[in-house]
């Protein structure tokens, strides 16, 4: 398992990337009240799947990962998230998503450098 974290402010997000074999799951979630907001499933030469839970806006930061994830990794991936932060401002949505993304792109790094690659 992988894990990261990233804070700025009141954001604190974390990233858990637990494996099956040689696909992965990709759990990101911070905030007041974690949940599970939005999945984007794919793989190298599929196109993404994503699911919106009720009315959860997760979709920017799992389709955004998933898209940077599909030109290295060779396997499935599965990536969920849901970040909820209480009274949230219109400068913190941008940042958390941009937090979101930081996380996905240090994970792709970790996985091109440690495991098998495109």
């Amino acid at each position: 398992m992988i894990v990261l974290e990233k804070k700025s402010g009141r954001i604190h997000l974390q990233l858990r990337a637990l494996f099956m074999g040689e696909d992965v799951v990709v759990l990101i979630t911070g905030g007041d009240r974690p949940h599970l907001g939005t999945i984007t499933a794919g793989a190298r030469l599929e196109p993404l799947q994503t699911i919106q839970l009720q009315t959860h806006k997760e979709f920017y930061i799992t389709e955004e990962v998933a898209v940077r994830l599909r030109k290295s990794f060779r396997g499935n991936f599965a990536i969920c998230c849901g970040a909820h932060l209480d009274q949230i401002t219109k400068e913190e949505i941008p940042l958390l998503t941009e937090l979101a993304v930081q996380l996905g792109d240090e994970l792709i790094q970790k996985l091109s450098t440690n495991y098998k690659k495109v």
